[in-house]
């Protein structure tokens, strides 16, 4: 008992010293490297960067290909520089085993964020600008929404991070993280250490969207069936192997990008550098008649200081409704006009802005789905629905 309590309170120390380099330092150098970083508030950088698979996957290239950069940070006992990614650092920790942290962290918060919703708590603790009912807007966003977290009950994003966290091992895995989020334990614990087959997001998207016979098994997976005799107690299912431990350059293999449609609904709706909506292509749409139609007919100068609003929407923001939900540019700009008419800018840009949060646009995505709203649905449902949700808010 007394050998295991010293176990645990080594292991508790190790996670800290790891969480005190990954959110000091190590955030600092990084913060060099990927540009976007420098948006995120004061002392979250980090926790920031676990809330967002994309900026996560950049942090992880930027740290693959600078690697000597961060090698005053990469000491072992001796405080001698570490090249293997297998062997101890000053923490206990390898490299590798690090990385496998950071993966799973990620995974949690997002699987969380995806399949439970936005926690009703997050709401109170946002700052309301004055004169305007952001406090309340957010409350009843998240209502009836159930909080996964400090549950006596676990959450589905619960029950699928446990089913899937032995094999959350690379960082290549994050771009997949979530494609994973649409799996089901089930589905997880049949392919067990098999889905680190899955190399590329599209291949185990491909997978997933394919129905129970395009599910089946490739024919290298199949166990050939034992024939018994009638009668006999039937053969029990062996326990899923352990997965090995991450090998000396495994977690940097490749990422897994987006799918092709994904890089080309991008491409249309995000600025050359990546960081903000394509102010070129929503204009255009703003003077369409069908647009504006759409968004009530507003006039010239309304138009005006929607565009303004619009042109500070951050690219979670897009990424999430363009590639997440699968929007094209005229439903996209419908509901982020209709929101810009709506909301006083503060609010727009609390909300949809850089520096926005991803479980506001994730509530936003889930309330839309509930509400009937998919790729197929028009501009004008967009706007409508946004009409509803903000409309009570309206300055």
């Amino acid at each position: 008992m007394r050998a295991t309590s010293k176990q645990s309170i080594a292991a508790a120390r190790a996670r800290e010293a790891v969480g005190r380099t990954l959110s000091g330092p190590v955030m600092a150098k990084l913060a060099e490297l990927v540009p976007d970083l420098a948006w995120a508030p004061k002392g979250r950088e980090l926790e920031t960067t676990l809330r967002d698979c994309d900026l996560l996957h950049r942090c992880f290239i930027a740290f693959r290909t600078h690697r000597a950069d961060f090698r005053p940070l990469l000491l072992d006992s001796r405080n001698k520089p570490v090249e293997n990614d297998n062997t101890p650092l000053v923490c206990g920790r390898t490299v590798n085993q690090i990385v496998a942290m950071i993966v799973r962290s990620a995974a949690k918060r997002h699987f969380r964020a995806r399949l439970d919703g936005f926690p009703p708590g997050r709401a109170q603790r946002l700052r309301s600008p004055e004169g305007v009912g952001w406090g309340g807007m957010l409350t009843w966003m998240g209502e009836r929404v159930e909080e996964s977290r400090g549950r006596k009950n676990k959450g589905r994003g619960d029950h699928l991070y446990d089913a899937i966290r032995r094999y959350l091992l690379h960082d290549w895995q994050v771009p997949i993280i979530a494609q994973y989020a649409r799996m089901t334990p089930p589905e997880v614990r049949a392919l067990g250490s098999r889905i680190l087959d899955f190399r590329d997001a599209a291949d185990l998207g491909a997978w997933l969207d394919g129905g129970a016979d395009a599910r089946a098994m490739p024919a290298q997976w199949k166990v050939e069936p034992v024939s018994q005799p009638p009668g006999s107690d039937p053969v029990p299912e062996p326990e899923p192997e352990p997965v090995a431990e991450p090998v000396q350059g495994a977690a940097a293999l490749p990422g897994a990008g987006l799918t092709r449609d994904g890089r080309s609904r991008l491409s249309q709706v995000l600025s050359d550098d990546g960081r903000l909506i394509r102010m070129e292509t929503v204009v255009p749409l703003l003077t369409t008649p069908a647009l504006k139609a759409a968004l009530g007919h507003p006039g010239r100068e309304e138009l005006r200081r929607a565009a303004r609003a619009l042109a500070g929407t951050g690219s979670g923001t897009v990424r999430r409704l363009a590639v997440d939900y699968g929007l094209n540019p005229e439903q996209m700009t419908a509901m982020l006009a209709k929101s810009a008419l709506l909301l006083p800018p503060a609010v727009y840009e609390k909300m949809f802005g850089r520096k926005g949060e991803l479980l506001l646009i994730l509530a936003l995505i889930g309330r839309a789905k509930a509400a009937g709203l998919d790729a197929d649905a028009s501009p004008a449902a967009f706007a409508a629905f946004m009409e509803d949700l903000f409309g009570r808010f309206a300055r």
